[in-house]
């Protein structure tokens, strides 16, 4: 079976892009207010200044970035998957860019293909934050640890032990990891109890209105989460997961 996602390639790869350029300017800047705190205006006035004006550019940048990731990448690229999304449940064209190989199961019903979407979506989702957070959680500790460094470390300079905080307690470093955390919690509840709605006896408006609310319920952990899967992570557990879910819904008759 072909496998292609035009969504991901036309309007995720461009999030990621966005995103990865965020990252590194806030590394970069990070690195600079470190600098800032060895060059003194006094001893290296040009140096003192090309710094300055460095990390201003970098904070303005990532500002912009943000804005335009949060307001203009993200909801582009959720919006046409949501488009895609409910059009395979239905039958219908939203959208022209169509992915192949995706979404597979037998039912009929619009419903009860829309539960069975958000089971594949939130078993592929749960595995893959579970991917990623091996490498955030082995940085947050690492993160950490510098961070207590510069903290009871006695000659350590009051401005470096700021420089340190800001860039710990950042929205790349700790609160990126309490939502990837929070997010898998959240992709692991929908995943259990969507597939405990198949394996329920509930049918007709009551499977429909659970159907919706657990769709809504994945939606919205998404979107809150503002989390973009790395497509090098998705492509490498692509197959692997592709094989279980296959698998699942053959035992859950789907």
């Amino acid at each position: 079976m072909s496998r292609s996602d035009p969504i991901r390639i036309n309007y995720y790869n461009a999030l990621e892009r966005a995103e990865n350029v965020a990252n590194a300017l806030f590394y970069f800047g990070a690195v600079i207010s470190i600098a800032s705190l060895f060059v003194t205006k006094e001893k290296l006035p040009e140096l003192y200044n090309l710094i300055m004006v460095a990390f201003a550019v970098t904070v303005i940048s990532i500002f912009i970035i943000g804005i335009s990731i949060r307001l203009y990448f993200l909801p582009r690229a959720e919006d046409n998957r949501r488009r895609e999304f409910f059009g395979k449940a239905y039958s219908i064209s939203l959208i022209h860019e169509k992915t192949d190989g995706y979404y597979n199961n037998d039912q009929v019903d619009p419903m009860r293909r829309v539960a069975a979407q958000v089971l594949e979506n939130s078993w592929f989702s749960k595995n893959i934050t579970l991917r990623i957070l091996r490498l955030e959680r082995a940085k947050v500790i690492i993160y950490f640890m510098a961070w207590f460094v510069c903290i009871y470390w006695r000659n350590a300079d009051f401005g470096l032990i700021l420089a340190v905080s800001q860039a710990v307690f950042s929205e790349q470093v700790i609160a990126k990891y309490i939502r990837l955390e929070w997010l898998r919690s959240r992709c692991e509840d929908t995943y259990e109890r969507t597939r405990n709605l198949f394996t329920s006896c509930a049918s007709g408006a009551s499977f429909n209105a659970m159907a919706v609310d657990l769709c809504s319920f994945y939606e919205t952990s998404k979107a809150n989460a503002a989390i973009t899967f790395p497509s090098s992570t998705f492509m490498k557990m692509n197959h692997s997961l592709s094989e279980e879910w296959n698998r699942i819904r053959l035992d859950l008759n789907i």
